[in-house]
């Protein structure tokens, strides 16, 4: 089956011209399907982050996730992981299902969020070393647009 280049061109067109009519502004959520798969994908990398820095402070890393309203996981969540979000880093490293639905995917998703220690950086406020390696990051998982 070929690939239709014009229509996929057109439709990074327009998600492009969404970004930046919304510059400054949380990020940009696609409707409807989109936002789920998109979504998933970003709980499951925080849950793997999340479990990293467990093991690494050596808070019980075998055991379950307490996902309780109130748990360590959901104070860790909204004061590391939800900050993200408002600069695109989600839509940087899943730019299609493809990018969001391959194991392999993921886990470099996950290595460039260590490698880079973009969380910490967002959390100590260091937002403009943070926005331009989020700008590296969307160059670099761009391969899967082409998937």
């Amino acid at each position: 089956m070929p690939v239709n280049w014009d229509a996929l061109l057109e439709d990074d067109d327009v998600w492009r011209a969404k970004m930046s009519k919304k510059k400054g502004e949380k990020a940009v959520q696609d409707d409807g399907e989109d936002t789920i798969w998109r979504n998933e994908a970003a709980d499951s990398l925080a849950e793997l982050y999340y479990e990293t820095y467990r093991i690494q402070k050596r808070r019980g890393g075998s055991q379950r996730l307490d996902l309780r309203p109130g748990s360590d996981f959901q104070r860790y969540i909204s004061s590391h992981i939800k900050p993200l979000g408002k600069y695109g880093l989600w839509e940087a490293l899943f730019p299609c299902p493809a990018a969001a639905r391959s194991a392999q995917a993921i886990d470099e998703a996950l290595l460039l969020l260590a490698d880079t220690k973009l969380v910490d950086r967002v959390y100590s406020g260091d937002i403009v070393t943070a926005k331009k390696l989020i700008l590296n990051i969307e160059k670099k998982r761009a391969k899967y647009l082409e998937m």
